[in-house]
């Protein structure tokens, strides 16, 4: 008998070696050089300021090829320090990096436009690097900006972090804490990964006080990615005195693109996330995906465009929400065309090809969630499905931040102002006649399992739809008020099917429709037993265009 044997074959052989033997990038140093800054004269008493030995070791670093500039035990007070390539600053645990109180120690920094043959003042920061690549910070330790002290003993602000025009960047593990500005701000970056990192700078964290009853604003955003590409900013807890993570564009010719966002905890005094409000350039192709925001001001989940760019393939799914006093969902095309940079007054930009999934919420706060473009610009292509949301609900008046001299303006279907030009902020139309959400000039919009409800009645629709074209709606359960307009208003819709929905609760009406504009509106498979009527309308339309299947 003829024994069977195995052939050499030069590359099944390299398979299996690879496979019992992982291979290791050759030219990784595995043992890097450290240099210790306490050999180049830091002190690390908390007193002495250690800019320049701090920086005569991270340039000695950089000389010699790169490596790991280490701070151990001690607080090492310093000013504006920079990050060059090939150099990694570690922060033991048990070590501090704190920022100077004095403002001469914060220079006006220089940056280059990308876009043009410039200059301009970037402002200040802790820690810079500009046009640097293989740069990284890391370590359990802390990163103080000191910033209460700084913004009021000199009206200083800085960032804590603020890296320009780099690549290949690493930020990990560290604790950023107590900024005066933007705590981070990654400006036109490229690979970029920000993993297990804790902001905590949130200055008026009571929720039950006005925003800024103890001390004014900082503006001490958690993270900004800015006009960057193929980021990854991954299991970090941001705790923020401004908006949380933010995804901005200053530039027409950039954007953001290839970003994840990804098994993050966010507790801030504005936005929890947030992609736009500077918003020039193109945002595409974002995945935001298993995160928790909660005792958060603004809204939980923002996106806008509303100065020429665009905004299209963006994905939100899996998140959790609790104590939301804004909107739970803001989705929002406008035109308040600001010019950056010298660029001419930019065009309408679009927002498209959007899907939020999977979101659950309680506590959301009273405003009303909207989704909403402009007259000449609807948003395209929006999908919401599986939205859970239980709202505080109640009918007593609503104060703008808390402040009790500044009174929330109510609207009815009929009085929502267009604020076209205005700041995008989930609060800009007033209390909103949907305590659910608001939808208005938008063509393609898929609403699927929505779960409404509220803990307080709550006198409004749960669902107010304006100028709306290709509307599908199928499977709303929603508790009403009976002495709410209906369960759904709508005015002008147009192809619209309404389909598998229970209202939870009696109510008036199950759908009030009106608006000239109104056709082809199909309803399908509701039930109708908590109703006093499936329908009313107020004849501006004829009433043909409605279809009743069961």
């Amino acid at each position: 008998m003829q024994q069977n044997t195995l052939c050499y074959h030069p590359v099944i052989h390299f398979i299996i070696l690879a496979l019992l033997f992982p291979l290791t990038n050759v030219h990784a140093d595995t043992n890097p050089m450290v240099y210790y800054v306490q050999d180049y004269g830091a002190k690390g008493d908390g007193k002495s300021l250690d800019t320049k030995s701090i920086q005569n070791a991270i340039d000695a670093c950089h000389h010699a090829g790169g490596g790991v500039v280490q701070l151990n035990s001690g607080t090492f007070m310093s000013g504006t320090i920079f990050l060059k390539s090939g150099v990694r600053l570690h922060i033991e645990k048990g070590a501090t990096l704190l920022g100077s109180t004095n403002a001469q120690d914060y220079p006006d920094i220089g940056a280059q436009d990308p876009t043009k043959e410039e200059r301009y003042n970037a402002g200040k920061a802790l820690i810079y690097s500009e046009g640097q690549h293989h740069i990284s910070v890391s370590g359990q330790g802390v990163i103080d900006g000191n910033g209460a002290a700084l913004a009021n003993l000199n009206q200083v602000r800085a960032h804590i972090i603020h890296f320009k025009a780099c690549h290949d960047i690493k930020i990990n593990d560290v604790s950023l804490v107590n900024g005066s500005w933007w705590i981070q701000k990654y400006d036109t970056c490229n690979n970029l990964q920000i993993d297990g990192i804790t902001v905590n700078s949130k200055e008026n964290s009571d929720m039950n006080k006005p925003r800024y009853a103890d001390t004014p604003g900082r503006n001490t955003d958690g993270c900004n990615i800015v006009d960057s590409r193929n980021v990854q900013l991954s299991n970090c807890h941001i705790f923020s005195g401004d908006d949380g993570i933010v995804l901005k564009s200053f530039s027409k010719d950039l954007g953001c693109h290839n970003v994840t966002i990804s098994n993050c905890i966010i507790s801030t005094n504005a936005s929890g996330i947030k992609i736009g409000t500077e918003s020039a350039g193109k945002f595409h192709d974002v995945l935001v995906n298993n995160c928790i925001v909660y005792d958060t001001r603004l809204g939980g989940i923002e996106l806008m465009v509303v100065d020429g760019g665009s905004m299209e393939r963006i994905v939100v799914t899996n998140i959790s929400l609790n104590n939301i006093l804004g909107a739970a969902i803001y989705v929002r095309l406008g035109n308040r065309g600001r010019e950056y940079t010298h660029n001419k007054m930019p065009s309408v930009g679009s927002v498209k090809d959007i899907l939020i999934q999977n979101i659950y919420g309680t506590k959301i706060g009273r405003y009303g969630s909207s989704i909403t473009g402009i007259p000449s610009a609807p948003l395209k292509n929006i999908t919401l499905e599986n939205i859970d949301l239980t709202f505080t609900g109640g009918n007593a008046p609503l104060y703008f931040e808390g402040y009790p001299t500044k009174p929330v303006e109510e609207r009815t279907i009929d009085n929502v102002p267009e604020e076209e030009k205005s700041y995008p902020r989930c609060d800009i139309f007033g209390k909103l006649p949907a305590y659910g959400f608001y939808i208005r000039h938008v063509e393609g919009i898929d609403l699927r399992n929505l779960k409404l409800r509220f803990e307080e009645e709550d006198t409004r629709s749960a669902i107010v739809a304006d100028d709306v074209s290709n509307f599908v709606l199928d499977g709303l359960k929603a508790q009403i008020s009976p002495h709410a307009p209906a369960v759904i208003q709508g005015r002008n819709m147009q192809t619209a099917a309404i389909v598998n929905c229970i209202s939870l609760t009696p109510a008036k009406s199950f759908l009030h429709a009106s608006g000239n504009k109104t056709q082809q509106i199909v309803l399908s498979s509701n039930i109708w037993k908590n109703l006093g009527t499936h329908l009313s309308t107020d004849n501006s339309f004829p009433i043909s265009e409605i279809h009743e299947k069961k």
